[in-house]
């Protein structure tokens, strides 16, 4: 059974990024470190917001994604994604494609797609819902403390992660986000690092 740890930096930057896109179908990737058999995805890589297939432009911003996670000593180790209709929170078709692609350079990655309904004011649930792979299949697990979900355990790093996150939200930080599909536009958005954004999540840990 695998555990899985999101911190405030991983968890806020993709909520963020799907916030910024609320009419879009919006996805991105999540930096990882594993220790002593523990997963913690530390920190997340928006990636697009026009497209959602898999497609030659995946393939650089992975490999990209890739280089850059492992000149921190981290992996990519996650994928997620918000769709077009704010209720949805199934893994796509394409979005399992997607993962798969992921999963097929880190055996341990998993997925999220945002549930939207979890990001109002005062709600004590967290607004990513998880998959991991089992049997070929994406399969939906949750966030339950302690509880066995799918053969995984996914939890938020502390109690300070929803309401720094939705204190962001609030405050629309996700003006400050800038994804790949953006960085292609004007190279000078660093959509690796996004140091504005992560320095003010920092702020509100």
């Amino acid at each position: 059974m695998s555990e899985h740890t999101v911190s405030l930096q991983a968890y806020a930057k993709a909520v963020l990024h799907c916030a910024k896109y609320p009419w879009a179908a919006v996805h991105g990737l999540l930096l990882t470190e594993k220790r002593d058999g523990k997963i913690r995805h530390v920190d997340a890589v928006p990636l697009a917001h026009t497209w959602t297939e898999l497609a030659p432009m995946f393939d650089v911003a992975l490999q990209q994604a890739q280089r850059f996670a492992a000149s921190k000593g981290l992996s990519v180790g996650g994928y997620y994604a918000a769709y077009e209709d704010p209720s949805e929170t199934e893994l796509s078709a394409a979005g399992a494609l997607l993962a798969n692609a992921v999963l097929a350079q880190n055996a341990d990655a998993v997925a999220f797609v945002l549930d939207a309904k979890q990001l109002a004011p005062g709600s004590t649930n967290p607004g990513l819902v998880p998959y991991v792979s089992a049997d070929s299949q994406w399969r939906r697990a949750e966030f339950a403390g302690a509880k066995r979900a799918a053969g995984a355990v996914f939890s938020l790093e502390n109690s300070r992660v929803l309401a720094a996150t939705q204190t962001l939200v609030a405050e629309r930080a996700e003006i400050a986000v800038h994804d790949f599909d953006e960085h292609l536009g004007d190279t000078s958005l660093d959509w690796l690092l996004n140091p504005v954004l992560s320095e003010r999540i920092r702020a509100a840990s």
